[in-house]
């Protein structure tokens, strides 16, 4: 399986329990990523708490959804590319 990083944020340990966190806690770094199964073709959506340092890493990482125009078959394709990526190829042509 392969985990495709969509985003690495700051967040509180018990957010999900409480409406307001409790005081005097701090944010944590959380990890999520879309999980690639290859056998069956599934997309899994997950999240898991990392380290700080780990959190680094992982937004060098990260990727984008980005939409992209292709001339010679003049069609329009969506995929997941780095932040400044301006290119792409087509996933119809193969160009």
């Amino acid at each position: 399986m392969q985990k495709v990083t969509v985003g690495v944020y700051k967040s509180y340990k018990n957010a999900g329990n409480l409406r307001f966190p409790k005081t005097n806690t701090k944010k944590h770094w959380k990890h999520y990523f879309i999980e690639i199964d290859e056998d069956d073709d599934e997309l899994y959506f997950g999240s898991e708490w990392v380290s700080a340092l780990k959190a680094v890493v992982l937004k060098r990482r990260q990727l984008y959804k980005k939409q992209f125009y292709c001339g010679n078959c003049e069609s329009n394709f969506t995929t997941y590319v780095k932040k400044n990526q301006t290119e792409c190829k087509c996933i119809n042509c193969e160009e």
